[in-house]
């Protein structure tokens, strides 16, 4: 006989819908006091200089090979390899602090999820 869930307290929504009620709300603030901050007169180009384009598209093209290689590398290897990405060639950070963060943001990200949770992560074809 299968054991039936107790329907009492908050559903599995119940943090994802309040997330995306408070990110709506800051996204509406942001914009209002975008709009009502004087224009600055010294600024006249409307689209990001030559740097900044390298760099979204730097973003945009590691997250692409971020999900693409998702089930190859497994969830921690991957971002971990994202995170260095980012900082290391995004951001220009050194690479002892770059490894370090990424090492260390992946670690964190598997004991909150896996350890505390017990949300499995993808895996890759050994097991992490």
């Amino acid at each position: 006989m299968p054991q039936q869930r107790a329907t009492f307290g908050p559903g599995v929504g119940f943090f994802p819908f309040w997330l995306g009620v408070l990110m709506a709300i800051l996204s509406i603030l942001l914009m209002v006091t975008t709009w009502r901050r004087p224009a600055d007169p010294t600024k006249k180009a409307i689209f990001p200089g030559r740097q900044a384009l390298i760099a979204i598209v730097s973003v945009l093209a590691g997250l692409a090979v971020y999900i693409i290689l998702l089930e190859v590398l497994g969830f921690l290897v991957d971002t971990m390899l994202f995170t260095a990405f980012l900082l290391g060639v995004v951001m220009r950070e050194k690479w002892k602090m770059t490894l370090l963060i990424a090492s260390l943001t992946s670690g964190g990200l598997y004991g909150i999820f896996q350890l505390l949770l017990g949300v499995n992560l993808p895996v890759n074809m050994f097991g992490f």
